[in-house]
């Protein structure tokens, strides 16, 4: 009887509301809601979150245990939370079980496509198909703003988010709860969970330790840890209906956000004279096509006010139609998008490099750097053979070398850009500095990693040969960890010969 009369409160609560996503809820939720005392736990442990998301870290160390305490503290958060994933309806099924509707659902709308169809394809998961042979530059399909969605559409809430892909990741929640979601369909074919940073544990995230991305994947996680814990403590007012925080979880939120970073693009704001700022946005159907390193042929026509997108390539009848997400190395494509490129030609390994002010020769030094636009603290990039060293870092290591004479000849030359290039002549001594700096900075760099590249590479060879067993993840992490060792030993090796020339 008690539970029953929950149950009538909670619709009760739900209809009272004349916001019409309101009473469209009603259908996508059961009565498992919170207990008051369970959703007393849940807030203090929200309170402990946020007493800690908002302290930077000042060193590696403290990086890492606080990423510990808000992961410790976020599992308890989901233990409590479980009741409120069954009131999803993600993937309860197959996700092509559901494309007969998807399709429909496209056609009606104005999506227009010839020779392509989502496929299943091992390692891919789903990925577009050629049904017949489509050169370069042939149009794939056209899909009208309709059927994007963005921050445009949001009318309550979302939008105290300064960053429109969190904008977005609110919005796609709001339409994940709302059973008559315009965009049921679309919602109905993505996968219900990721292989992004947000869905490691604290054991595969351990992993990546000497790795350069170690610390933009932790600072991640805080951010969404954060931004979880504040929506929490949102006033109703700002919510897209009143009974939001109800059905709100950090599943569901992690969900949203992968679903973002995994899937976004980028298109012009149409609502407001503003057609040069750009919004993150889904779009459904080119978002099914895997990435492939090539170049850009996707683009949103203001005219016609829809995305349009060609083929990069020659794809034969059955091949699998490949776009080109843009230009991104494998730390932001395994923190961002959940996969690596193992022939990525855009790869790079990023180094923290800065001036001290407690050098005498600091302010020189930051003229010099100012005039070859590059930070005096920042990262910079040690890259695939065979450049090995990009002419940003060559150029600060330089600068960072100098005496004072020598900056002060830079400073007033016509022809301080030189420094970026490889073959700028230079003092013998200023040169040896700069190879052997970069050689040590290197060499350092590969032994903090707990492992060695041969290690690595015994261990991969093992997983493949299927003599070990591991999960996708944490392979996906190992081959990660070869390819940033492999760049930074080729640039080592490089390193050395420059030295002893």
């Amino acid at each position: 009887m008690d539970k029953q009369r929950k149950k009538q409160s909670t619709k009760s609560k739900l209809h009272s509301n004349k916001n019409t996503v309101n009473e469209s809820v009603v259908a996508a939720v059961t009565d498992k809601i919170l207990s008051h005392q369970v959703r007393s736990q849940v807030r203090a442990l929200v309170a402990e979150i946020l007493s800690v998301v908002f302290i930077t870290p000042v060193n590696p160390k403290e990086e890492w245990d606080q990423y510990v305490i808000i992961q410790n503290l976020l599992k308890k958060i989901q233990l409590l939370e479980a009741p409120l994933k069954e009131n999803l309806r993600l993937n309860k099924c197959k996700r092509l079980e559901k494309i007969n509707e998807f399709y429909k659902w496209s056609c009606d709308n104005g999506i227009k496509y010839d020779g392509v169809i989502i496929k299943e394809y091992p390692g891919y998961d789903l990925g577009l198909a050629a049904t017949k042979s489509i050169k370069r530059n042939d149009l794939l399909f056209t899909i009208p703003h309709k059927l994007i969605m963005s921050e445009e559409r949001i009318e309550r809430g979302g939008k105290l988010f300064k960053l429109s892909n969190l904008r977005l990741a609110f919005l796609l929640m709001t339409e994940a709860l709302n059973p008559e979601s315009f965009w049921k369909p679309y919602i109905d074919l993505l996968p219900d969970s990721y292989n992004t940073v947000l869905y490691y544990s604290i054991e595969e995230m351990a992993q990546l330790r000497g790795s350069n991305c170690l610390s933009a994947a932790l600072k991640q996680c805080r951010l969404i840890a954060r931004c979880y814990a504040t929506i929490y403590h949102w006033p109703n007012s700002d919510l897209p209906f009143d009974v939001f925080k109800e059905y709100f979880h950090y599943d569901l939120y992690r969900w949203a956000v992968s679903t973002v970073m995994t899937r976004e693009n980028l298109i012009p704001r149409t609502k407001q004279d503003t057609e040069d700022e750009l919004i993150a946005a889904l779009i459904p159907f080119w978002d099914m096509a895997n990435h492939r390193h090539g170049h850009i042929t996707s683009y949103f026509n203001m005219e016609t006010c829809q995305m349009e997108s060609t083929a990069q390539d020659d794809f034969d009848e059955g091949e699998q139609i490949f776009i080109h997400y843009g230009d991104r190395s494998n730390a932001e494509l395994l923190i961002h998008n959940g996969f690596i490129n193992s022939v990525n030609p855009k790869d790079s390994v990023a180094i923290k490099l800065g001036l001290s002010q407690s050098d005498p020769l600091y302010e020189k030094r930051s003229q010099l750097l100012q005039l070859l636009n590059i930070p005096k603290n920042g990262e910079l990039k040690v890259l695939p053979a065979p450049e090995h060293i990009s002419p940003e870092l060559l150029a600060f290591v330089r600068v960072f070398n100098m005496n004072e004479e020598q900056l002060q000849h830079w400073i007033c030359s016509e022809r301080a850009t030189d420094l970026l290039h490889i073959d700028c002549a230079l003092e013998t001594s200023l040169e040896s500095k700069t190879w052997q700096y970069l050689q040590t900075r290197l060499m350092l760099l590969l032994r903090v990693f707990p492992t060695t590249l041969e290690a690595d590479e015994t261990q991969l060879a093992g997983v493949k040969c299927g003599k070990l067993q591991m999960a996708q993840i944490p392979v996906m992490i190992l081959e990660y960890r070869i390819l940033e060792k492999r760049i930074l030993a080729a640039a080592l090796d490089y390193a050395k010969q420059r030295t002893k020339a």
